[in-house]
This record gives structure tokens, sequence and C-alpha cells, in this order.
């Protein structure tokens, strides 16, 4: 049994965030596998500013003392912004061998961050790709561990019955509904969609962004009438349940895309940009088309032709309908887990 070390200074173990869904979900596996695993939380929350010096100081604390007191074989630093060096340094000092998990593809990876890792990992080959251009350094993509998979045996056909296509409403997702992640792009088809009367219901999911904050934007239920915006759900399961089509349209330059490889394992059709690590994450699930212009503020100006393409794009998915892949989600878990106790030390290289 090897002592393993998982930490950030963000939250990990009550977090929403992807990154934190996929390091409690790794931690899980290598306890399962027999890894003596330690978490150490962070107190900051992923999109906030890291300006909490006393509670950054508190973390180093108990790492120094984690190190004193039972020294781990192998660590892996989950950041990207330069709060998580300190932790790094202290890694190093104590001859920990350092596994440096680099999540924003978006972000450039701080320099002394990288030279105190020995091994650095990335969610995509996209994200290697783009690591290697900004630093010089080959990065091992491996897939995030997802969250995990509640259906029953029998749902992954959703509520249709078996020989039956539904005529509408169909239900389409777009989760964590934010400028960054292609609200710009989203708003323009739910309004072309109302007005040429298609059988579509939009269904926003909160995310860092609540319905508080769409409402800033004058973006609220009911207007227009295919419009609603739902709660964060810890059961991810149940979007999928009630969810015909998934929008992720993103803007961001996403290192991968934990919902739409979520949702394409559950054989949910999705419609996603060209951008990132996004169409990995797809792959034969759904299609991705280019992405409209934007400013800075991530303000969209959609044109005609580009909601059009957008819609029919939308009716494609939904005419090709569910399509289960039974044990995709055990099979790529599997694979990332050894990939991370490979890179860890955990198993022979």
């Amino acid at each position: 049994m090897r002592h393993l070390l998982v930490t950030s200074v963000h939250r990990i173990s009550a977090g929403q965030s992807g990154e934190a869904c996929h390091l409690r979900q790794l931690a899980a596996a290598m306890r399962a596998h027999g890894d003596r695993v330690t978490v150490l939380d962070g107190p900051m929350d992923p999109g906030t500013p890291l300006d909490d010096h006393a509670a950054l100081r508190s973390l180093g604390r108990r790492l120094d003392e984690l190190i004193g007191r039972d020294r781990p074989d192998a660590a892996l630093l989950w950041g990207h912004l330069g709060e998580e060096t300190h932790l790094a340094r202290s890694l190093r000092a104590a001859g920990v061998p350092l596994v440096l998990e680099h999540p924003a593809a978006d972000i450039p990876p701080v320099p002394e961050t990288v030279r105190l890792a020995d091994r650095v990992v990335v969610p995509s080959r996209f994200a290697r790709r783009l690591f290697a251009t900004q630093t010089g350094v080959d990065a091992q993509p491996i897939e995030p561990l997802l969250r995990p998979c509640t259906c029953a045996p029998d749902a992954a056909t959703g509520d249709r019955p078996a020989g039956r296509r539904r005529t509408g409403p169909y239900r389409i997702t777009f989760v964590n509904p934010e400028p960054a992640k292609g609200l710009g792009v989203v708003l323009p088809l739910v309004r072309a969609a109302a007005q040429a009367g298609l059988p579509f219901r939009f269904r926003f999911v909160e995310g860092r962004w609540t319905a508080a904050d769409l409402a800033r934007f004058g973006v609220v239920t009911g207007d227009p009438p295919n419009l609603e915006i739902s709660g964060y759900r810890t059961d991810v399961c149940s979007w999928y349940a009630d969810t015909d089509l998934l929008l992720a349209p993103s803007l961001w330059r996403e290192s991968f895309g934990m919902v739409a490889r979520e949702a394409a394992i559950h054989g949910i059709p999705v419609v996603a940009t060209r951008v990132g690590g996004l169409p990995e994450a797809v792959g034969d699930g759904g299609v991705c088309l280019d992405p409209p212009e934007w400013d800075d503020g991530y303000q969209v100006r959609m044109t005609g032709p580009e909601i059009r393409a957008w819609l029919e794009a939308i009716v494609a998915g939904l005419r090709r309908g569910r399509r289960p892949r039974p044990g995709l989600l055990s099979r790529t878990a599997a694979d990332s887990l050894l990939a991370y106790r490979g890179v860890l030390g955990l198993v022979p290289a």
C-alpha cells in the first residue's frame, strides 16, 4: 500500500466544479485499488479571487505537518494560478515526487510550479499540445474521471418507449449558462426557436452563474416561453434522464469538457463548439461547429446563417436520438486510473 497525497488550493471535498468532482472520483478509485490516499483540501472555490492569504498560509502549515508526520510516497497537485507554488516548494524540499495537474488550457502555466514538478498531467491531447507550446514541457494527457452514474440499467434510453418517437417538446439542456460557456450563442437559438414555433424546451442549469446572475442580464424563466432555469443538482444523472440533447457552445478554450463527455456516455447527442478539447470530449457522440465571433467580454453577435446552422445541427441530433454506450464509463475510468497510477509511480511506468 502506497501513500498518495491529493491537494489543491481549491476545494476538493465539497466543490461542484468538474475538476473537484474528478479529483474526488480519482481519490475514491485509488482507495478502492488499495492505495492510501490523503486529500488535503484548499479553502478556495474555482473562479473566486484567491486573496485569502491567512487561509493559504494555514493550508501550507497543514501540508508541512502532514509531511513531517506521514510523508507521502507521491503527490498530485492541482492548480494553475500560482497560489499552489508554495505547496510545490514544500513537497519538493521534502523529496516527495510531485505530479502537477494543469486543468485550464486558457490560463498559462506558472513557470516555477512547472519547474518544481516531476511530471505534468493535462486532460486532453489538445491541452498537451498547447502546454508544450507554452512551456516546452511534454505533459501526459489523461481523461478526467467523471461523476458516477446512478442510472438504472434500463434507464439508458430515457423515458421513451422502444419503437416510439416523441414529437416534442424536445428537452435541450445547457449547463453553467455564463458568457464564457456560450450564453451569447444559446440565447439567439432560444429566441429563434420560439419565433419559429419549434417544439424545443431549453433548460439552463445553474453553475457559477445562477438565476440571479442571469436575471441581471434580463434572462428569466418563461421569457421566451420555451426557456426555463433550473438549479444545480448533485445527481447529474437526473439531468440526462430528461434531456434529449445537450448544448456545449463554450467560447472558453476548454481543456476537455466533462459535461459533454458525460452526455455522450449516456447516449445523449451533443452539439458543441469546435473549441479546445471539446471535440475530444464529444467524440462520435455529436457534432462540433465553429464558434461565432466574440469580443473580450464574450459578447456574441450571431448571424442569421449561424443561427440556422446551429438549429439544423440540433434537429439532426434529435433525429439521431439516444445511442447508449453501456460500459464506456467504467472502461474509460479504468484506463484513466491505470494511467494516473503509472504517472504517480504507483505501478511500473
